[in-house]
């Protein structure tokens, strides 16, 4: 069968596959668009199972902010390259957009939504696509939605490296409007990025974590000849040298290291003439573990 062109070119520009695939699947399908537009989506599939064992280590994490909520994504792919690339970057917005607009409680739920900008097909189905198209694998790894308050609460955010770490903070305020409000969220929401607490305060610290740190100070003050007299003591002092460096108002300011976080939010409390109380962060890391 004698396939035009403008065929080809036609079939290309719908879906970004390679001439000389698109002809072949013009050729498959007889000339016919839709099929060969399915053709071209299950060789997608093919390339998305062969490179299922591939590390997608790279990619972007997203934060899109609305006054009510705040939503934080990860897509992943294999490369810095692919990470850079238009239809990547293009999918990541779409997808924000779409997340923002629904809000699914649930993975299955945001891999259905359907999108008019890509013809009414589905995030699932444009990732097969793209897969097929960029012959990388990508993954939509993760999202999570941070509801706000907006009487008593503000989210801030933060992306760093290009989207190599993401942070929301809240916080709970009086004012929540006022800007000293928003500017000690978004140096709260820094310094999370930079000294990843394990926690807002020392209440906050699983019970778990506590004492799995208790046990092992323990451990090392046995091996150190010190009386066991003055072992409690050392303990102690190592669990609070412990939160100093772990939980996030009493961490070293990264901005001025002559104070610590609580008195940075002091500073903000007097510029915005009301209290304010950090409550909550997210922080991820590009492909590591929640």
């Amino acid at each position: 069968m004698n396939i035009s062109a403008s065929q080809v070119s036609e079939l290309r520009e719908k879906t970004g596959v390679g001439m000389m695939q698109c002809k072949a699947a013009l050729i498959e399908s007889n000339g016919e668009m839709e099929k060969a537009i399915d053709i071209l989506r299950k060789q997608g599939q093919a390339t998305a199972a062969r490179r299922a064992g591939k590390a997608a280590k790279e990619g972007k994490i997203t934060i899109i902010n609305t006054p009510l909520f705040s939503v934080v994504f990860e897509v992943n792919c294999e490369t810095d390259f692919v990470a850079r690339n238009d239809d990547f970057i293009a999918f990541i917005d779409e997808t924000g957009r779409l997340l923002s607009a629904k809000k699914p409680a649930t993975m299955d739920q945001a891999l259905g939504i359907t999108s008019a900008a890509w013809d009414n097909r589905s995030i699932s189905d444009r990732l097969t696509e793209l897969i097929g198209k960029i012959g990388e694998k990508i993954t939509f790894r993760r999202f999570s939605f941070v509801e706000c308050n907006t009487v008593s609460e503000k989210i801030a955010s933060y992306i760093h490296g290009n989207g190599k770490i993401g942070v929301l903070v809240k916080v709970k305020a009086d004012n929540p409007g006022v800007e000293a409000v928003a500017a000690v969220g978004k140096d709260l929401a820094m310094q999370v990025a930079a000294s990843r607490p394990v926690a807002i305060d020392r209440q906050s610290v699983p019970q778990a974590v506590v004492e799995k740190e208790r046990e092992i100070y323990r451990e090392q003050v046995k091996m150190s000849g010190k009386p066991e007299k003055i072992w409690d003591k050392i303990v102690e002092g190592k669990l609070g040298k412990y939160f100093e460096e772990s939980v996030l108002v009493e961490q070293v300011y990264i901005k001025d290291t002559a104070i610590r976080v609580s008195d940075r939010i002091k500073q903000a409390e007097k510029e915005a003439g009301c209290g304010i109380v950090p409550v909550s962060f997210v922080r991820w890391e590009l492909g590591s573990e929640e």
